[in-house]
């Protein structure tokens, strides 16, 4: 393991599997706590609500999400990563799920090339070269 500086604080740590140094980790930790025990009462609420009632960084909540820290019953919204419109799972909305997919499709693909066969040489025995060292 080696030093790293922190992605959040700049602090200099031990490196980790989270990225960040232990001090952030605890915040982050104590932030997701807050977001879960909030939800466990308003399952409906927008990502908006839930930064207004917990104080916690919309960065964070969306972070949460696309992690899959927060499971179960619990529909919070986010934009769609293309147009912006509301989403509750995935990176882009069906509506631009599906311009991605036609677009794929009606891309013309390059022909392929038949494999090459091999060249044939007089003999077609094996060569090889042994070099002394």
């Amino acid at each position: 393991m080696g030093l790293a500086n922190c992605k959040e604080c700049g602090k200099l740590y031990v490196q980790n599997p989270a990225g960040i140094c232990p001090d952030c980790y605890q915040q982050l930790e104590e932030q997701e706590a807050k977001v879960a025990a909030y939800l466990r009462d308003n399952q409906r609420a927008s990502i908006g609500e839930v930064h207004e009632a917990t104080g916690v960084p919309e960065k964070v909540i969306l972070k949460m999400i696309k992690k899959g820290r927060i499971v179960g019953d619990i529909r919070l919204e986010y934009p769609c990563e293309t147009c912006g419109k509301p989403i509750s799972e995935g990176r882009v909305c069906a509506e631009c799920g599906r311009r991605v997919l036609s677009q794929i499709k009606n891309e013309p693909r390059p022909a392929a090339k038949p494999p090459e066969p091999p060249a044939s040489k007089a003999g077609g025995g094996l060569h090889t070269t042994f070099i002394k060292r």
